[in-house]
C-alpha cells in the first residue's frame, strides 16, 4: 500500500508542478498540524502542502473492541502509510475524493465517520466508508473482501468499481490524462 501511495503522490505532486508551478495547496486549516503545510498562507486562505510518509501509527483496537470487529487490513494500512491532504482522481466515470490522513484531525474524525456510517446500517461492519465521489455518494470497502464500491444509499446498491484500496489508487487517473 505505502509503495502505491508513494507512486500516486509523485505523479500528483508532478501534474501539480506542472499547471501551478507549485506544491499543492488547499485551504488553511488551523487544526491541522503545522508539519504537512509548506511555506505560508496566501492572500487567498490557501497554502501548500506535502505528503509525508507516517512514522506513528495509528491504533484501531478502540473501534475493533467496542464494535467487536476486525477492520480489513487494507484501511488500516491506509492510514498507516502517509500524512496528505488531498487524494483525489477518475476511475471509470466516477471522480473519487478518498478520505485525507490529516495530522492533528486523524484517526479521530475517520472513526467518528465509521461509527456514524455503522449506527445508520444497524451496526453491521460489512462496509467501511473510505471516500466519495463527486455525485455525493460514498466510496466503501467490503470490510471482509477489501473490495472497493460505490455506495447508493438511496437505492441500497453497490456498485464495484475496484478489486482493492490498492488497486483504485493504482488505477486513478487525473483529469487530462
Amino acid at each position: 500500500m505505502k509503495e502505491v501511495i508513494k507512486a500516486y503522490f509523485e505523479r500528483f505532486v508532478d501534474k501539480w508542478m506542472e499547471y501551478n508551478n507549485s506544491l499543492p495547496k488547499i485551504v488553511w486549516n488551523e487544526d491541522v498540524a503545522e508539519f504537512i503545510y509548506s511555506g505560508t498562507e496566501d492572500e487567498y486562505g490557501y497554502i501548500s502542502w506535502k505528503p509525508m510518509e507516517k512514522s506513528m501509527k495509528f491504533n484501531f483496537d478502540e473501534i475493533e473492541g467496542q464494535y467487536n470487529v476486525q477492520l480489513h487490513n487494507s484501511v488500516k494500512e491506509y492510514f498507516n502509510s502517509y500524512w496528505f491532504l488531498e487524494l483525489t482522481g477518475w476511475i471509470s466515470s466516477y471522480n473519487v475524493n478518498l478520505h485525507p490522513v490529516i495530522p492533528g484531525i486523524e484517526p479521530d474524525y475517520f472513526i467518528s465517520l465509521v461509527k456514524d456510517y455503522v449506527e445508520s446500517k444497524e451496526f453491521t461492519f460489512k462496509y467501511i466508508p473510505i471516500g466519495y465521489e463527486s455525485n455525493g455518494m460514498l466510496l466503501v470497502v467490503n470490510n471482509n473482501t477489501g473490495e472497493i464500491f460505490v455506495e447508493d444509499f438511496e437505492l441500497n446498491e453497490y456498485k464495484k468499481i475496484a478489486n482493492s484500496l490498492e488497486s483504485l489508487i493504482l488505477h486513478l487517473k487525473f483529469k487530462d490524462e
